[in-house]
């Protein structure tokens, strides 16, 4: 089921009704998003530094709370957000944007564990940001993104019919081994329109086997037109139910 409306409010979803979020929202302080923000909350115009970073990071805790509200206690949430690198004002800045989340999220009541590393597949010929080969006005490249993972309540148990589904989820040890690693290689980046992102679908298919069972429920409050029935297709063959928001 996809809704085509802000995630900020979620009115279909009942408390502690979805068992797993996994999401990769619109980057605060990335240029290609700041129409997404900005129509968010129209009549705000702020120029393009720290206190505009801190407001598109303020409107996604709209979604976070909600998020919070909805997931029963031992529900995971996935959050796929990169840094954003940006000059203004001739000063190029590293925007910390999954510092930020992490931030976020605690105050709101989750538990942050150990984040996963998604290191791109990149095109790069080098990975020297700057001029020649002089010290000291060098940056990093930028080569990875997070994938935050957030616990809500205690760790989740299983009673009932839930340890039958639970065994009929297993993975195996070679898949456990590569899954569980906090560093992910191997996995391109895939390609988004202006106003839809839609990420490689081998990050939702192992998020949804690491932190769901058969029978869960799973949302996406940032699916995408584009994304979207391609995350659904991926629930419905791993036998989850998918809820899904997009603009």
């Amino acid at each position: 089921m996809i809704y085509y409306h802000s995630s900020e409010s979620m009115p279909e979803l009942e408390d502690e009704s979805v068992q797993l979020v996994i999401t990769s929202p619109p980057y605060p302080m990335i240029q290609k998003w700041d129409e997404v923000f900005h129509l968010q909350k129209e009549g705000v115009d702020l120029p393009i530094d720290k206190t505009c970073f801190i407001w598109m990071n303020d409107i996604l805790n709209y979604t976070w709370k909600e998020c919070y509200r909805v997931l029963i206690d031992g529900g995971i949430a996935c959050i796929n957000i990169g840094d954003a690198t940006r000059t203004t004002n001739n000063e190029f800045i590293c925007y910390p944007n999954y510092a930020q989340l992490s931030m976020s999220m605690w105050e709101l009541g989750f538990s942050p564990l150990i984040p996963i590393l998604w290191k791109k597949i990149s095109n790069r010929p080098n990975a020297f940001l700057g001029s020649g080969f002089q010290p000291v006005n060098a940056y990093i490249s930028q080569d990875c993104e997070f994938i935050g993972i957030f616990r809500k309540g205690k760790i989740r148990t299983f009673v009932g019919e839930e340890k039958e589904r639970r065994k009929k989820s297993t993975f195996t040890k070679e898949e456990r081994d590569v899954w569980f690693q906090q560093i992910w290689t191997g996995i391109p980046g895939a390609k988004g329109s202006k106003k839809s992102s839609s990420w490689n679908p081998e990050i939702p298919t192992r998020l949804v086997r690491m932190f769901s069972i058969v029978g869960d429920t799973i949302l996406d409050p940032f699916c995408g037109r584009v994304g979207g029935p391609v995350f659904e297709n991926i629930c419905s063959e791993l036998q989850r139910h998918f809820i899904g928001y997009t603009l």
